[in-house]
């Protein structure tokens, strides 16, 4: 191979991988929504509650949405407006349950079911809170930086278009 096409390769994958790299914390932050449910799931299981469909039903929506993350690298363009459907509602419905599950803790209708392996305390149900409401947080920064992508105004959209122009 020559210089010339060396670098043109170069570009090509720092393009991509500038490209994919808009979606870092998508990726980090759905894992760890994935991770954090199959722990409830397993707890649940554990304690034997049909209530495990829930985490259960969060991870099967995830898939698609790690799906869209997997056929991400590479993607050929900027415009990615199609690409995080999947994402959007999986981050949409899991802060919905978030704010089931929180209005679940604070009156007291259900703790004991969807959570078996806490005591029914303060204590547990002020660390189950926050729990939830960091979730909850993450959810809603995930969805603005989803649209943020989608109207092209995050920082990445901006270095992707100039290292485009600087390397053409």
């Amino acid at each position: 191979m020559d210089k010339e096409t060396i670098s043109q390769l170069k570009k090509e994958t720092a393009l991509k991988n500038f490209r994919y790299n808009r979606f870092l914390l998508l990726r980090y932050l759905l894992a760890g929504f994935f991770f954090t449910n199959l722990y409830w799931l397993l707890s649940l299981a554990m304690s034997k509650s049909a209530w495990s469909l829930l985490p259960l039903g969060l991870i099967i929506l995830s898939i698609p949405a790690i799906a869209e993350h997997l056929r991400l690298y590479g993607y050929p363009s900027d415009d990615v407006r199609d690409q995080l459907k999947w994402h959007r509602l999986y981050q949409m419905t899991q802060g919905i349950i978030n704010i089931v599950l929180l209005v679940s803790v604070l009156t007291n209708v259900g703790f004991e079911q969807v959570f078996p392996f806490f005591t029914n305390n303060v204590t547990s149900k002020g660390f189950v809170s926050c729990i939830l409401l960091v979730g909850l947080l993450l959810s809603g920064v995930i969805l603005k930086r989803i649209k943020s992508i989608y109207s092209q105004k995050d920082k990445h959209a901006s270095y992707i278009t100039e290292f485009s122009k600087l390397n053409k």
